[in-house]
């Protein structure tokens, strides 16, 4: 068996860190299994970037579960590798061969085509590669689900093929408990009602009127970029009103992360009036997929944060094959703030993130938000 040298391994993993897409086709990386377990010796590397991020995550789901979960699905790699040599060599040593092709292809659409091809021929083979290694699916959705902290076990899903699983939750405003988004549901108004009661207020001396209405211009800054081993990633501007994210990993490891926030310079006046009715549209799209082989999950992450309500969708391939998610929703919200409140100003962010870190393993992620309109009206005490 040919081994890599340490010294060309390091090599290879610098020349990825520059984050620009290989132009020629890596050496089959299972003809050396040291390759494999190097990556998983790396894990642990990657999972403390996630965990000290500079860009925290509003999602709930700790780092620490799908370090417990890549742990927990370990033993099953090599089981199905061994079924899968066994069931038909030459076939998935193909799969190898053509994943390897898929991991290299630089646009999304080249990508989603290739992918569909991959299904048509290798989808039945895994499958019955799956039945025949033993894996009860049941068993395992409840071990890695009783690995979730118990108040966040409801928020998980399960989309039936090779134990891969998403979150689709969002934080409804002034609450710190997430909840999983409604199917079917891509439209969500929020106003003061939905926020919890909060103490009885002292009875104003005077009743709040509407005053000057301000309509904030649109400037993106806070742009934050993260790339790790394999992976690319960004945060732009769409238009006069939008941003977004994107994060992408290739083979063998790595991590990307981009984010970027949407902000006013708009300075209310000083005119005495100390409250202000603010009414916002929000047009969020994600798109993330996960793919996985011989293990070392993959996570792809888009999140979105308007300072009244969050939303989170994550994909997770943790052993096999991949999981897409897609999204496109409209947030409309209104509430009043006083008027030194940061949500003057503030008007929303968004964050992609991908992790991957397994041979041929890779993800992309990418989201965008828009604030159609937004305005600010002062509330006077008359």
């Amino acid at each position: 068996m040919k081994h890599v040298h340490p010294v060309l391994l390091f090599a290879l993993m610098i020349f990825l860190c520059h984050c620009t897409k290989q132009d020629k086709p890596v050496s089959n990386p299972f003809k050396d299994n040291n390759l494999a377990a190097d990556s998983r010796s790396r894990t642990s590397k990657i999972a403390a970037t996630a965990e000290n991020d500079s860009i925290p995550t509003s999602s709930p789901i700790p780092q620490k579960f799908f370090d417990e979960v890549a742990e927990l699905t370990k033993p099953l790699q090599e089981k199905l590798n061994a079924t899968f040599r066994e069931l038909n060599a030459g076939l998935y040593e193909s799969y190898q061969k053509d994943l390897q092709t898929a991991s290299l292809i630089n646009t999304d659409i080249e990508k989603e085509k290739y992918i569909a091809l991959l299904k048509d021929k290798y989808y039945s083979f895994l499958q019955e590669g799956w039945t025949k290694a033993g894996i009860d699916n049941v068993a395992y959705q409840k071990k890695i689900t009783s690995l979730l902290p118990f108040n966040l076990r409801e928020l998980i899903r399960f989309d039936g093929d090779f134990l891969n699983f998403y979150f689709d939750i969002l934080r409804p405003p002034g609450s710190t408990t997430w909840i999983p988004r409604m199917k079917d549901i891509d439209r969500w108004e929020f106003d003061d009602d939905d926020a919890p009661a909060p103490p009885k207020p002292p009875v104003p001396a005077c009743q709040l009127v509407e005053g000057k209405i301000y309509y904030p211009n649109l400037i993106a800054e806070s742009r934050y970029v993260e790339k790790f081993l394999s992976a690319d990633a960004d945060g732009y501007t769409v238009y006069s009103n939008g941003i977004a994210a994107r994060a992408n990993t290739w083979p063998v490891l790595g991590r990307g992360l981009g984010r970027i926030t949407l902000v006013s310079n708009l300075l209310p006046a000083n005119n005495g009036c100390n409250k202000m009715k603010v009414r916002k549209t929000i047009k969020w799209q994600a798109s993330l997929y996960a793919f996985t082989f011989y293990g070392h999950l993959t996570v792809s992450t888009a999140e979105y944060n308007t300072g009244f309500t969050s939303g989170n969708i994550t994909a997770v391939a943790p052993l096999l094959w991949f999981h897409e998610r897609n999204a496109s929703r409209t947030i409309v919200e209104d509430y009043i703030i006083n008027k030194g409140d940061y949500r003057t100003q503030f008007g929303a962010n968004v964050k992609a993130t991908v992790t991957s870190e397994g041979v041929f393993s890779h993800g992309a992620s990418q989201t965008s938000l828009t604030i159609p309109s937004w305005s600010l009206t002062d509330l006077c005490c008359k």
